[in-house]
Formats: C-alpha cells, sequence, structure tokens
C-alpha cells in the first residue's frame, strides 16, 4: 500500500512540471495502537533551491506519513 500511495503522490507532484527538480518520496503506514514512533531523515540540501512537503493522518487503526523532497538538478 504505502509503495502504491508513494508512486500517486510521486506522479501527482510530477504534473505540475517542475522543470530540473528530482522528486523523492517516503510513505510510511503502520497501525496505531497506542506506541509512539518517530521517523526521521537526513540529507544534503541547498536551502536556496531544494524543498520538501510532509502530510500525516491517522485513525484508530493505522496511522500515515508522507514526505516528498524536490531536489534541484543543476
Amino acid at each position: 500500500m504505502s509503495t502504491q500511495l508513494s508512486e500517486v503522490i510521486k506522479e501527482r507532484i510530477k504534473a505540475l512540471r517542475l522543470p530540473r527538480y528530482k522528486l523523492v518520496c517516503s510513505v510510511i503506514i503502520g497501525q496505531n495502537s497506542g506506541q509512539a514512533l518517530r521517523h526521521v531523515s537526513r540529507c544534503l540540501c541547498d536551502a536556496d533551491n531544494d524543498g520538501f512537503a510532509s502530510a500525516s493522518y491517522s485513525n484508530n487503526s493505522l496511522f500515515a506519513t508522507a514526505t516528498v523532497y524536490a531536489v534541484y538538478n543543476d
């Protein structure tokens, strides 16, 4: 499911036709049973050109977090 969701997100971002950007999409889905989870990612980026967006969803049974990184390719 996370692979499919990642592909859908990436295709929708590609439809924006951002020139010269490479996209990386990460989706995490898990069971929501009262435990804690911390997700951390690191990368080298150019603060003037690169960017990211993240969104989260949760209900009584599951949680999902999606992050898209846009890296400028010069």
